[in-house]
């Protein structure tokens, strides 16, 4: 007769598949139970309001500072655009993670965001022409502004949102799952 009891007088190891198989060194093919695959990790989530808000953030600059590029080379680049939309998606993908609706916020805010700054081209460039302040040229010239903003449209400038939506979708998704 056996005594299984706690103490000197019972046995002091377990038997064998009594505690279930234990946690050992990872395997050579990976983390996982008996070396398999490592377990999939819950996507990382964030704050989707305060992504959207720091993406408005990045739009804002990013717009800024692609209509004095523009307006101070007098060269617009698809790299401008994409160069927006990177900033925009940076912003959206790290503070709101995987959320799937971010990368739709991110490709709307990026093109705003070409579009702003073409628009600040144009007003930075109409307001040394004109030789007056910028906020006269917003208050005074302001439809001028658009409609010449309308009628200037090119190819080359849906060129440019389309790949500024496409960089925005695509980092802010790949940003986002990391």
């Amino acid at each position: 007769m056996s005594n299984n009891a706690p103490g000197p007088w019972g046995p002091q190891q377990p038997g064998p598949g009594q505690w279930g198989p234990q946690p050992g060194p990872p395997g050579p093919f990976g983390s996982g139970p008996y070396g398999g695959a490592p377990p999939p990790q819950p996507p990382r989530t964030g704050n989707v309001g305060l992504a959207v808000a720091a993406g408005v953030v990045a739009m804002l600059v990013g717009a800024g500072v692609y209509g004095v590029i523009v307006k101070s080379l007098d060269v617009q680049s698809t790299w401008f655009g994409v160069g927006v939309a990177a900033l925009i998606a940076l912003a959206v993908g790290r503070v709101g993670g995987a959320d799937p609706v971010l990368p739709v916020v991110a490709t709307v805010l990026a093109l705003l965001g070409v579009v702003l700054g073409q628009l600040t081209a144009l007003t930075l460039s109409g307001a040394d022409e004109l030789d007056i302040s910028v906020l006269d040229v917003l208050t005074d010239y302001g439809s001028d502004l658009m409609r010449g903003w309308k009628d200037g449209l090119e190819f080359f400038d849906f060129l440019v949102f389309g790949f500024a939506g496409f960089a925005a979708f695509g980092i802010t998704k790949s940003i986002g799952e990391r």
